[in-house]
């Protein structure tokens, strides 16, 4: 697309209008091309979006938070201040599948579980890529589950709402498409083998199609409707949910789009989605205070053995078909928290990428490790962190991780014995 159809886009009244809307207390993010611009940022007036794009903007992204001041946010905030500015949080989720029919059958069957669970103010928009963005606003959530805040259970309850979502509707999608593609239309689609379609001799929906998990994270963000996508130039289209079967991607080329329909256009009644949560919670069996909190830790200096490594980094390392994008934020936490610097990172993840069937754009594994090292070190999550480990298929402990409760520790207990060099504070402050 020319960079001047690309400014005469953005510049349409009705565009910049949509792109304002919803936007208050969000933060907002640039990306020109392939790079994101400074963070944190907030757009109130058309002159803002016009500023930006006539300086090279290709696309305009917003967090699914929202903040009391989104301009206080920093790299450096701990998850308490991260909690104290929030204002609150909308559950988003986002369809990940690169075959835009598959994505669409499966955003249908979110919506009817939505329906189900007794929701009706959410609205749905095509990513303008191959996928879909479902939104619950805040408005709608219980103000409290089991005593907690709900304010404060970002991002856990909506990782426990997004596995319970996959979970019930996992069966529906199997037999969707076994019914209308079959195992070997679907190895040709996505160019695997049938085999890999198939775990302890059943075939897996999720090797192909997966609610991507990257997104429930504090201060990620998703493409603002009405935005470009860089990939194929169409834009990223709000779509009245009872028009969602008949939608194409044809709809959301930039010179036909309509711009009446808004993502954020939502009036939910008050504990709207509280059956969501309740059932999500009880699917999981975990109450609110034992979903994985941060924990403080140190960077290690340790050199890298292979033989050390925990059996799930050993899986990752085989590459994947399912959890890529999740294993990229375990890879990167992993091996930055022994002490690996950035360049090293992102050899080892551009490495191990090859390995995968199919691999990531190796712009993904670059932007996020960028992101992450903009930022603090964390450690990789937990292993009993929902939608990790287990939720992929890498999770065969051995005697070892009967004693640890993060990889990190696995690998400091194998290798790290009598090489522990710190930045920071002691050993013994790590959570095992």
């Amino acid at each position: 697309m020319k960079s001047s159809d690309i400014l005469r886009y953005y510049l349409r009244e009705d565009v910049m209008d949509k792109l304002l809307s919803g936007g208050k207390n969000r933060e907002y993010a640039v990306r020109y091309n392939d790079k994101f611009g400074k963070r944190p940022m907030s757009f109130q007036y058309k002159a803002d979006i016009e500023r930006v794009v006539k300086s090279g903007a290709t696309s305009i992204h917003i967090s699914e938070e929202r903040w009391k001041n989104p301009l206080l946010l920093s790299t450096e905030m701990k998850k308490e201040d991260l909690t104290n500015l929030r204002d609150g949080w909308d559950l988003l989720i986002d369809v990940d599948c690169k075959y835009f029919d598959i994505s669409k059958a499966y955003t249908k069957l979110i919506i009817d579980q939505l329906e189900y669970e007794g929701l009706r103010e959410f609205s749905v928009k095509f990513s303008g890529g191959s996928g879909f963005h479902v939104l619950v606003p805040y408005e709608g959530f219980p103000s409290e589950i089991n005593g907690r805040d709900i304010n404060s259970l970002f991002p856990d309850a909506a990782m426990i709402i997004s596995i319970f979502l996959k979970d019930s509707i996992r069966d529906k999608i199997r037999d969707i498409l076994l019914k209308d593609y079959g195992p070997k239309r679907i190895s040709d689609i996505f160019k695997i083998s049938e085999l890999e379609l198939y775990v302890n001799g059943e075939f897996d929906p999720y090797k192909v199609i997966e609610i991507d998990t990257i997104l429930i994270s504090e201060r990620h963000l998703f493409r603002m409707q009405y935005s470009l996508n860089e990939k194929k130039w169409l834009v990223s289209l709000p779509i009245r949910r009872e028009m969602l079967e008949s939608f194409r991607i044809e709809d959301a080329a930039p010179e036909v789009v309509d711009t009446r329909v808004d993502f954020f256009d939502l009036k939910p009644k008050r504990d709207e989605a509280k059956r969501l949560f309740l059932d999500s919670y009880d699917h999981s069996a975990q109450e609110p205070e034992k979903v994985e909190k941060e924990v403080e830790y140190k960077v290690y200096n340790l050199p890298l053995e292979a033989s050390a490594l925990p059996p799930c980094i050993r899986e990752i390392n085989k590459g994947l078909s399912d959890g890529r994008k999740r294993s990229v934020f375990i890879l990167i936490n992993f091996y930055r928290s022994i002490g690996k610097n950035k360049e090293e990172v992102s050899k080892l993840l551009i490495d191990w990428n090859g390995k995968n069937k199919p691999p990531l754009k190796e712009n993904y594994i670059k932007q996020q490790v960028d992101y992450a090292f903009n930022g603090k070190a964390y450690p990789p999550p937990n292993c009993d962190a929902a939608g990790y480990y287990k939720y992929f298929n890498v999770c065969f402990p051995d005697e070892t991780c009967k004693l640890i409760k993060n990889p990190l520790s696995y690998y400091i207990r194998l290798r790290g014995k009598n090489d522990r060099k710190t930045k920071g504070s002691r050993s013994s402050d790590f959570n095992e």
